[in-house]
């Protein structure tokens, strides 16, 4: 399974790794900018998937809490250009670039980033999707028409997954398996 390999370490947090940010967050995050990358490989918008599935694990581990951390992206991309132990992945220079900048930009508003990339929005549709474990998914501002057709299996993946005891990743796993969504 092509997505088991993007989970992150629990230590690389800052703050709960099974909190509303946590684990059952980037798992849900993954699954939504895979599926939403690959349609825009298969439209042919030219994008690093790869760079996307690790944005998407990624984003959030260097919060300092679930409120309105407007710095943690920003916090995430120095640490993963500062990471003192190994990361999981080879990222030439380009592809760590694009890792970077996604976690940066993937919280200020569209008009704030200095360019919206194919993988940022796809980052950002991803991260939008799952704010319906908060209430919050506003379907009319996700970007992509593909990520406007998804709420409703957000919405079933988040309560299935939140149904699941135990280890959040692999709840996520498990319901996205169920689903067809995980790979």
């Amino acid at each position: 399974m092509i997505l088991d390999s993007y989970q992150p370490n629990p230590a690389w947090y800052l703050r709960n790794p099974n909190g509303i940010h946590g684990l059952g967050h980037a798992a849900r995050v993954l699954v939504w900018a895979d599926q939403i990358g690959e349609a825009m490989l298969q439209q042919g918008t030219p994008l690093d998937l790869e760079a996307v599935r690790w944005a998407a694990t990624l984003h959030d581990v260097r919060r300092v809490d679930d409120g309105r951390d407007g710095s943690h992206g920003p916090r995430s991309a120095e640490w993963l250009q500062a990471c003192p132990e190994p990361l999981p992945f080879a990222a030439d220079p380009l592809r760590l670039q694009r890792i970077v900048y996604c976690c940066t930009w993937h919280t200020p508003d569209d008009r704030n980033a200095p360019e919206m990339t194919p993988e940022l929005i796809c980052l950002k549709d991803a991260d939008a999707l799952d704010r319906v474990r908060i209430y919050d998914l506003d379907p009319s501002r996700l970007r992509t028409p593909y990520a406007q057709a998804l709420p409703e299996q957000a919405q079933e993946l988040f309560d299935a997954s939140r149904r699941l005891a135990g280890d959040p990743w692999g709840a996520v796993r498990e319901c996205a398996l169920r689903m067809g969504l995980w790979r």
